[in-house]
Protein backbone atom coordinates (compact mmCIF):
# COMPACT_ATOMS: atom_id res chain seq x y z
CA UNK A 1 0.00 0.00 0.00
CA UNK A 2 2.89 2.36 0.68
CA UNK A 3 4.03 2.01 -2.93
CA UNK A 4 0.59 2.97 -4.23
CA UNK A 5 0.28 5.83 -1.73
CA UNK A 6 3.66 7.18 -2.83
CA UNK A 7 2.42 7.10 -6.43
CA UNK A 8 -0.73 9.00 -5.42
CA UNK A 9 -2.95 6.03 -6.20
CA UNK A 10 -4.66 5.75 -2.83
CA UNK A 11 -7.95 4.65 -4.39
CA UNK A 12 -6.32 1.37 -5.48
CA UNK A 13 -7.30 -0.94 -2.63
CA UNK A 14 -8.73 -4.10 -4.25
CA UNK A 15 -6.85 -7.41 -4.26
CA UNK A 16 -8.20 -10.23 -6.43
CA UNK A 17 -7.61 -13.70 -4.98
CA UNK A 18 -8.82 -17.09 -6.31
CA UNK A 19 -11.33 -18.91 -4.10
CA UNK A 20 -8.93 -21.86 -3.97
CA UNK A 21 -6.29 -19.81 -2.16
CA UNK A 22 -5.07 -20.78 1.29
CA UNK A 23 -6.58 -18.63 4.03
CA UNK A 24 -3.30 -16.85 4.61
CA UNK A 25 -3.58 -15.11 1.22
CA UNK A 26 -6.71 -13.06 1.97
CA UNK A 27 -5.52 -12.57 5.55
CA UNK A 28 -2.23 -11.10 4.29
CA UNK A 29 -4.08 -8.81 1.89
CA UNK A 30 -6.35 -7.53 4.64
CA UNK A 31 -3.38 -6.95 6.95
CA UNK A 32 -1.83 -4.88 4.15
CA UNK A 33 -4.96 -2.71 4.10
CA UNK A 34 -6.55 -4.19 0.97
CA UNK A 35 -10.11 -5.29 0.29
CA UNK A 36 -10.31 -8.86 -1.03
CA UNK A 37 -12.47 -9.79 -3.99
CA UNK A 38 -12.72 -13.51 -4.74
CA UNK A 39 -12.14 -14.89 -8.23
CA UNK A 40 -13.94 -18.12 -9.04
CA UNK A 41 -12.12 -21.38 -9.74
CA UNK A 42 -13.29 -24.17 -12.08
CA UNK A 43 -11.77 -27.64 -11.98
CA UNK A 44 -8.98 -26.34 -9.75
CA UNK A 45 -7.98 -23.53 -12.13
CA UNK A 46 -8.75 -19.82 -12.14
CA UNK A 47 -11.93 -19.09 -14.09
CA UNK A 48 -10.49 -16.66 -16.64
CA UNK A 49 -13.94 -15.31 -17.57
CA UNK A 50 -14.56 -14.35 -13.94
CA UNK A 51 -10.99 -13.03 -13.65
CA UNK A 52 -11.47 -10.67 -16.61
CA UNK A 53 -14.91 -9.60 -15.40
CA UNK A 54 -13.49 -8.70 -11.97
CA UNK A 55 -10.52 -6.88 -13.53
CA UNK A 56 -12.91 -4.80 -15.61
CA UNK A 57 -15.34 -4.18 -12.76
CA UNK A 58 -12.64 -3.03 -10.35
CA UNK A 59 -10.16 -1.50 -12.83
CA UNK A 60 -10.25 1.92 -11.16
CA UNK A 61 -9.48 0.46 -7.73
CA UNK A 62 -7.51 -2.69 -8.57
CA UNK A 63 -4.21 -2.80 -6.69
CA UNK A 64 -3.10 -6.38 -7.26
CA UNK A 65 -3.87 -10.01 -7.93
CA UNK A 66 -2.55 -12.54 -5.43
CA UNK A 67 -2.06 -16.05 -6.73
CA UNK A 68 -0.17 -19.01 -5.30
CA UNK A 69 1.90 -20.81 -7.93
CA UNK A 70 1.45 -23.70 -7.95
CA UNK A 71 -2.00 -23.40 -6.41
CA UNK A 72 -2.83 -24.90 -3.04
CA UNK A 73 -4.06 -27.92 -5.04
CA UNK A 74 -0.62 -28.25 -6.64
CA UNK A 75 -1.81 -27.01 -10.02
CA UNK A 76 0.41 -24.83 -12.20
CA UNK A 77 -1.94 -22.35 -13.85
CA UNK A 78 -1.36 -22.58 -17.60
CA UNK A 79 -2.74 -19.05 -17.92
CA UNK A 80 -0.33 -17.46 -15.41
CA UNK A 81 1.39 -15.35 -18.08
CA UNK A 82 -1.98 -14.15 -19.33
CA UNK A 83 -3.04 -13.25 -15.78
CA UNK A 84 0.10 -11.29 -15.06
CA UNK A 85 -0.01 -9.37 -18.34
Amino acid sequence: MTYLKNKGETKRNICLIPTSAHGTNPASAVLAGLKVVAVEVKDGRVDMKDFYEKCEKYKENLACYMVTFPSTAGIYEDTIKEMTA
